[in-house]
């Protein structure tokens, strides 16, 4: 008897703003400077972001 396969899915996640919590960030510069992130919302220029775990909404089948 075989078993059913539970399915994995793969965490998704969301780079947000370590001042005021926004997701709308673009990557702004990198090479020798390494990473920045620019905040569309307030401005926040840097190299450190949140990344946060999003749980998919599990529809009801």
């Amino acid at each position: 008897m075989m078993m059913p396969v539970a399915k994995r899915s793969t965490p998704r996640t969301v780079l947000t703003c370590p001042q005021c919590g926004s997701a709308d960030l673009y990557y702004e510069a990198g090479l020798i400077t390494g990473y920045k992130y620019h905040c569309k919302k307030c401005g926040y220029i840097g190299a450190f972001v949140i990344e946060k775990d999003m749980e998919e909404e599990k529809t009801g089948q």
